[in-house]
């Protein structure tokens, strides 16, 4: 297991991650208050889609910038090379 975009392989920093952004909405939708329920619910419902693994800083950038710093990295890279 490890970040979809960093690809940092600690499980300490690792977090879940709503693909849709929609977290605290689907939280609260399914009842859950922390991150134990929550995991317990992916368990329960198989790991269903819409969620991926992202560490703690690359998660938490993406939910207040709308993107990780890496994926604007890997995007100028990709412009430059056009």
């Amino acid at each position: 297991m490890e970040c979809r975009c960093c690809h940092e392989k600690h499980v300490e920093f690792l977090t879940v991650n709503h693909i849709n952004g929609n977290g605290s909405k689907h939280r609260r939708e399914i009842g859950v208050n922390n991150g134990r329920q929550f995991f317990e619910w992916l368990v329960r419902n198989n790991f269903p889609d819409g969620f991926d693994i992202l560490c703690w800083n690359c998660n938490c950038a993406s939910g207040k910038f709308g993107k990780c710093p890496h994926e604007k990295e890997v995007m100028s890279c990709i412009s430059l090379a056009m």
